[in-house]
């Protein structure tokens, strides 16, 4: 970096830095947003579980007066209520589901025949979906004691019903291993969406912004040449966009280790310092690559609005990729997806997040990112030599 790009840069920073609004939107916002966006959603959908798991309304409809009704209605978290019409106050929410129980049910289980139920639930909501899970694991357990009982009249073993009995041993620890798999899904979708997104509203102002407020003109007649000015616009959007992706990831490690937030506690999750780095590397390269690209359409805008409305499309084709592989297995991913764009830089962060460093993937994703930074600023620079584009208007 030569000094009159350091000049540009360290003028730009200071621009930007001066404007509260910068620190606002591109630090404090993308720092909170996270944890109080999933903090809510967490709490509001824990709130329905356990309101669905504790407080289960049916309705019982026993014609014999079976002990499986009896032992059904003994459960605390099962509340029996009246209704005349028991399916459409199922389909109306009212209760969660209807359990018919025919008047030979007793009579069947003492003889030893298949007894039949009637469970009436709605597929289309989350709390009678549950209700449905929980009275169906209450209707195992009751057939579980009825075998047991017809096993002790003759006399078997019941373990004879269980020759295989697995014991489960998991790769990594419960809890670490369910926080790297939420981790992995997260993360790099949130990396590439602020690698995009952090950015754009420097690059939008130090390009069409300047332009303008007239102030680019001015700053074009000094000594300093146009690739000087360009480099150091560029530094100072990447610099921008760092802090931005810097701040939003933690507030997502910060939304993650919220005991009541959307994906539980993934505190248990320790990550080596080297993967950090790598993830941290891959997307500031990222970020450079949109960055450069992002400087380019500034420069060729004629206004900021103009800017705003040409930028709209690069985020939506960016977010294709993110989204395509939101749920690709980190230890399944072929080698073909390392060449195509956006796509190699979140694959490469799943596999460093669940401990694969494989060199030919990385070479594949560094080597192209690496072009495409190369191509952006070639662009940048062909976009920032042209006078009709800079003094258009």
């Amino acid at each position: 970096m030569n000094k009159i790009t350091f000049v540009v840069l360290k003028k730009e920073l200071k621009d930007m830095f001066r404007d509260k609004k910068t620190l606002f939107v591109g630090i404090l916002i993308p720092l909170l947003m996270m944890p109080i966006l999933f903090g809510v959603m967490g709490k509001s959908v824990n709130k329905s579980m356990k309101s669905a798991q504790e407080n289960i309304k049916i309705v019982l409809q026993d014609k014999g007066n079976s002990n499986f009704a009896k032992f059904i209605s003994k459960k605390e978290n099962i509340k029996v209520v009246e209704s005349q019409k028991p399916e459409e106050d199922v389909k109306n929410g009212k209760i969660a589901l209807s359990l018919e129980i025919p008047e030979d049910f007793e009579k069947n289980i003492n003889d030893e025949k298949i007894s039949k139920l009637k469970i009436t639930y709605d597929n289309s909501t989350q709390s009678s979906l549950t209700a449905f899970s929980i009275v169906n694991s209450y209707i195992e357990e009751y057939s579980k004691s009825v075998v047991q009982q017809r096993l002790d009249k003759r006399q078997i073993n019941t373990e004879l019903l269980n020759p295989i009995v697995p014991e489960v041993i998991t790769a990594v620890k419960d809890k670490e291993g369910q926080g790297i798999f939420m981790i992995s899904l997260l993360l790099p979708l949130f990396l590439v969406i602020y690698s995009v997104t952090g950015p754009m509203a420097p690059a939008t102002d130090l390009g069409a912004g300047e332009k303008e407020r007239g102030t680019l003109e001015p700053l074009l007649s000094t000594q300093a040449g146009r690739l000087s000015i360009l480099w150091g616009k560029f530094l100072a959007i990447t610099v921008m966009g760092i802090i931005t992706t810097v701040a939003s990831l933690a507030g997502v490690i910060i939304a993650m280790t919220q005991n009541e937030g959307l994906f539980g506690n993934t505190s248990g999750v320790n990550l080596p310092i080297g993967t950090i780095l790598l993830i941290a590397l891959v997307s500031i390269l990222v970020t450079m690559v949109f960055g450069a690209l992002e400087l380019a359409i500034s420069i060729y805008a004629r206004s900021f609005k103009e800017a705003q409305t040409y930028l709209t499309p690069l985020m939506v084709i960016a977010f294709i990729p993110a989204y395509s592989t939101y749920m690709t297995d980190a230890k399944n991913i072929s080698t073909m997806s390392f060449n195509i764009p956006i796509v190699n830089a979140i694959s490469l962060i799943k596999e460093f997040l669940v401990g694969i460093y494989n060199p030919v993937h990385m070479l594949l994703t560094f080597g192209w990112i690496i072009i495409y930074i190369i191509a952006s600023i070639l662009f940048a620079r062909y976009m920032f030599s042209r006078e009709e584009v800079i003094f258009r208007t």
